[in-house]
């Protein structure tokens, strides 16, 4: 197909579609490589409607990881093509702390701070985000009836370790309405009871 504009005939070989903008014919291209974007301090691309994150923005590995990503869209039997999410838990966790920054009160976001960086991804940082099961959530609450304050006592009483298991099932509850986590890994995470008084090793 062949379109002139000006003096020059441009042969078009990527798809093109034609749309009529206020009575003129104008030609769009369509498949376009998705954009290198930034959210926060992270780059990702969006890919059927989902934000794949790549990595710290501007580095090599995101770079890398950008490169990789339009190379697997055109492979039929890659993660993409089966619509499998990518996104590990310290990508999770950084989107949602951009998200909390800008929306929650102070304190509330220093809480998520700690339960972030002291735990989920210190022990799941790099797991993706729906191999995260209630195992795993259990695991991160042992750790906190066993955190040991400066003091030499126990850190965390059972009232703010049910509050910080609480705030991990919301960071996954945030990514399922950012497609970033499936529903059904929400959904388990939820069924994970609070501890209950007289719990052995709280107080």
């Amino acid at each position: 197909m062949v379109f002139n504009f000006g003096y020059c005939d441009c042969w078009i070989g990527a798809t093109i579609a034609l749309i009529s903008e206020g009575g003129t014919i104008t030609p769009k291209l369509v498949n376009r490589p998705p954009k290198y974007a930034k959210m926060g301090k992270y780059a990702f691309v969006s890919h059927n409607g989902k934000r794949i994150y790549l990595g710290l923005y501007g580095s090599p590995e995101s770079q890398e990881a950008y490169t990789r990503h339009l190379a697997e869209r055109h492979n039929p039997d890659s993660i993409l093509s089966k619509g499998e999410s990518n996104v590990v838990v310290k990508e999770l966790a950084a989107a949602f702390l951009d998200y909390a920054k800008a929306t929650l009160a102070e304190p509330n976001y220093i809480h998520f701070l700690t339960i972030v960086f002291e735990f989920l991804t210190e022990f799941y940082g790099n797991i993706p985000v729906d191999e995260f099961k209630p195992s795993s959530l259990k695991t991160i609450r042992s750790e906190l009836i066993r955190a040991i304050g400066k003091d030499g006592k126990p850190r965390y009483c059972r009232a703010t370790i049910n509050d910080h298991v609480c705030r991990i099932i919301r960071i996954f509850g945030w990514g399922v309405g950012e497609e970033l986590v499936k529903s059904d890994t929400w959904a388990v995470l939820k069924a994970v009871k609070p501890l209950p008084e007289g719990y052995p090793g709280t107080f």
